[in-house]
């Protein structure tokens, strides 16, 4: 089962795997348009497997400014950029109490989904980007 993402804000779609709705909630976390998809195990919500940011600027303005960045270009159109990032970490919540390595014992699974999430699904998930009509208010 596949789970159509829209978001006719800034007009587009994403098809994420079905087995995601019961591990993610969606947050927009600025006007123009950064799009959080944040992991969710057991009712605590943790950090971002994927966000979706929209950049008014050209892709020439886009190239100089993040060229050097963890953020990943996917598109553009009409004068915005659609890019997206990951995670650079696990939650520290997964962190032993020594703080120096993940407590596998206790976060196994969360651990193994957030790295399935985050490898293997995203770069599918961003090939299904689709550039659709945004809604406009007037």
């Amino acid at each position: 089962m596949i789970i159509k993402y829209t978001d006719t804000k800034n007009g587009f779609s994403l098809q994420l795997p079905g087995w995601w709705r019961r591990y993610i909630v969606v947050k927009r976390t600025s006007r123009l348009g950064d799009l959080q998809f944040l992991f969710k195990y057991k009712g605590k919500v943790y950090i971002d497997v994927l966000t979706v940011s929209v950049y008014r600027m050209t892709r020439k303005q886009w190239r100089a400014q993040y060229k050097d960045s963890p953020i990943i270009f996917l598109a553009e159109r009409d004068g915005r950029i659609f890019a997206y990032s990951l995670p650079e970490e696990m939650p520290d919540e997964f962190l032993n109490k020594a703080g120096d390595d993940y407590d596998y014992k206790k976060y196994g699974r969360p651990i193994r989904m957030l790295r399935r999430m985050v490898n293997k699904d995203v770069p599918k998930i961003v090939k299904t980007l689709k550039l659709i009509n945004r809604k406009t208010t007037r």
